[in-house]
C-alpha cells in the first residue's frame, strides 16, 4: 500500500495531451483548427489561432503521427454551419508522451505538413489516407462523406462539384 504523504508517490498519475493552434491571430485568412487527432485523443472543439485546448486524459504512448483538419477563414463563433473548405495536415514526426506527463502538440507549418500556402502540400496518397482512414472511418466518421480533397492545391470540393473551395 502506498501512503502518498509518507512515501511521496502519486496514487493516480495523470497523462494528458494539449493541442495548441500556434498560427498567428492576425491575417487575412485565419487558420482555425477544426478537428484533430493523435493516438487516443480526438479534439472536436474548434481552436482559433493562438488558442489552446483543454487537457485531455490519454495513455502513455510512443511516437505517433497527429492529424489536423484546418478550416481557413471559418469563424466558429459567427457561422452556425460547419466549414466547407479544409486543409488536411499531418505532423512531420510522431509525438510521444510518458506516464504522468503532458504532451503539447503545437499546430503550425513547422511541426505539420499539408499547408499549400506554406509550400508543403501532402502527397495525394497521404491526403487520401487521412480522408479515408482518419476522417471518414476511424476518428471523425463522415467528416469528408460529401467532399473530395485535392492535395496539390489544398482544395475541397463537394462530390459531383467541379469547382474547388
Amino acid at each position: 500500500m502506498c501512503l502518498s504523504l509518507l512515501a511521496g508517490c502519486d496514487p493516480q498519475p495523470q497523462t494528458n495531451v494539449v493541442l495548441e493552434n500556434a498560427y498567428p491571430q492576425s491575417g487575412a485568412t485565419p487558420l482555425v483548427v477544426f478537428r484533430a487527432h493523435w493516438q487516443a485523443a480526438s479534439f472536436q472543439q474548434p481552436l482559433l489561432p493562438g488558442s489552446v485546448s483543454e487537457a485531455q486524459s490519454t495513455v502513455p504512448a510512443s511516437a505517433n503521427v497527429a492529424y489536423v483538419l484546418l478550416a481557413p477563414g471559418w469563424d466558429p463563433d459567427a457561422s452556425p454551419t460547419t466549414p466547407t473548405s479544409f486543409v488536411l495536415m499531418q505532423s512531420r514526426t510522431g509525438f510521444e508522451v510518458h506516464l504522468n506527463d503532458t504532451l503539447h502538440i503545437r499546430v503550425n507549418d513547422t511541426t505539420f505538413i499539408g499547408n499549400c500556402a506554406a509550400g508543403s502540400p501532402l502527397t495525394q496518397d497521404q491526403a487520401d489516407f487521412i480522408v479515408q482512414r482518419v476522417f471518414n472511418q476511424n476518428i471523425f466518421p463522415g467528416a469528408f462523406a460529401a467532399f473530395s480533397y485535392d492535395a496539390e492545391s489544398c482544395t475541397t470540393s463537394l462530390i459531383g462539384d467541379t469547382g474547388g473551395h
